[in-house]
């Protein structure tokens, strides 16, 4: 008789351990782990806050992209500020603070990008980022160590 209640609560035990495991995986194996979708709000939010968490410093700018001989991409950083100036329509300028660094893409960066004159910045992939018109366009440039992590389109009326 104790032997048989053994393993019926073996039995029961196991039913219900297994029930557990399967009922956390709910079908989305695929999904598990993965970052949240990629969009301009999570990008400027939480992705860009976790950055800074991390030590990524920030930079307000304009790039100029090139290919070095080696093949690697390199991003001229030309530095801007903006000056309040209650004269103007907008009552601020954009002025250029005559600063230059060069830094590296990584090839996991993230980037926002607003396509002509348009208000509204969308994602876009690593390779469609490299080969975009960057003329006119600033951006908040997200660094870690040497290498561009996140570059966020900014809207300048």
């Amino acid at each position: 008789m104790k032997k048989i209640i053994i393993l019926i609560l073996i039995i029961v035990y196991t039913t219900s351990f297994t029930a557990v495991l399967l009922t956390g995986c709910n079908g989305n194996m695929d999904q598990m782990g993965n970052e949240p979708e990629l969009s301009v709000d999570y990008l400027s939010g939480g992705y860009a806050t976790q950055l800074i968490r991390d030590g990524a410093s920030v930079i307000f700018g304009a790039v100029d992209i090139e290919e070095d001989e080696e093949g690697a991409i390199l991003v001229t950083v030309g530095e801007r500020e903006f000056v309040e100036s209650p004269g103007r329509p907008n009552g601020f300028y954009i002025a250029d603070k005559n600063l230059e660094s060069i830094y590296q893409i990584s090839s996991d960066a993230r980037a926002t990008y607003l396509s002509g004159s348009s208000s509204i910045a969308k994602v876009i992939g690593f390779d469609e980022f490299i080969a975009a018109n960057h003329t006119d366009k600033l951006y908040d440039i997200y660094i870690m160590g040497d290498q561009i992590e996140l570059l966020i389109a900014r809207y300048i009326p």
